[in-house]
């Protein structure tokens, strides 16, 4: 009993502590302070959770980013067959010594935020014979080389690596170290960006029958890649 007492006295003293207050300054003035005493209460308690915030949308985009290069990967897997398809094919097609795809990424930055242009031979076939090529050129730093310029401007090229060393004699050597005597090359392209390049290769003298063949070929392959190099893009997922 004594306690209900003691409850009603404090709450009509609260009440007559309220009445005396909108008295004094006003029912507006009372309402605006309220006000602004929860928006303060609610910017304490953001503010003091603000690593715990910052914490949580670093792990949802972590997270999401994890998704999408998971996606990517499985989707990778399942163009390979079709990918080495490719390339079996237009070996044995166009009777090359070796056909690769070489794929382009942004391995770093300059200090000055600019992105280094790599390009990296992602799959190749080769005929009996021919060495494999693929671990020469890995993060090959393109900037280097005037040939990716040269495709930029015009697409494709075919020609043998004395032609090639009057466009970009460091490739050119390059090449020669890799018994190359004729190279023929495209540009892939995507919906949005360039993913790289298309090409193949005759070596140790060896030369195309027919250069009109190795250009509808590298035009109707470069197609078919792009489409299934494009479909495994992260920034597509």
């Amino acid at each position: 009993m004594e306690m209900g007492q003691m409850i009603i006295g404090a709450i009509v003293a609260g009440i007559d502590r309220l009445i005396r207050i909108v008295k004094k300054y006003g029912i507006w003035r009372v309402i605006e302070a309220i006000v602004i005493l929860t928006a303060a209460l609610y910017l304490i308690h953001n503010v003091s959770n603000i690593p715990q915030i910052v914490s949580d949308v670093f792990s949802h985009n972590k997270q999401q980013e994890l998704v999408k290069h998971d996606a990517a990967i499985k989707t990778r897997r399942a163009i390979r067959p079709e990918i080495d398809d490719i390339l079996h094919r237009s070996l044995s097609y166009l009777n090359a010594d070796r056909v690769f795809i070489m794929e382009l990424h942004n391995g770093t930055n300059s200090m000055s935020g600019l992105p280094f242009i790599y390009g990296e031979m992602t799959y190749e076939d080769a005929k009996t014979g021919i060495s494999h090529i693929d671990e020469d050129y890995v993060s090959i730093n393109l900037s280097r080389f005037e040939f990716p310029i040269y495709l930029k401007n015009n697409r494709m090229f075919y020609g043998t690596i004395e032609e090639l060393s009057e466009i970009d004699e460091k490739l050119a050597m390059r090449m020669k170290s890799n018994e190359a005597t004729y190279i023929a090359i495209i540009s892939l392209h995507g919906v949005t960006n360039e993913l790289g390049y298309f090409g193949l290769t005759y070596c140790n003298g060896n030369k195309p029958a027919d250069e009109e063949s190795i250009r509808e070929q590298l035009t109707i392959c470069s197609q078919k890649l792009a489409i299934l190099l494009d479909s495994a893009s992260v920034d597509n997922l």
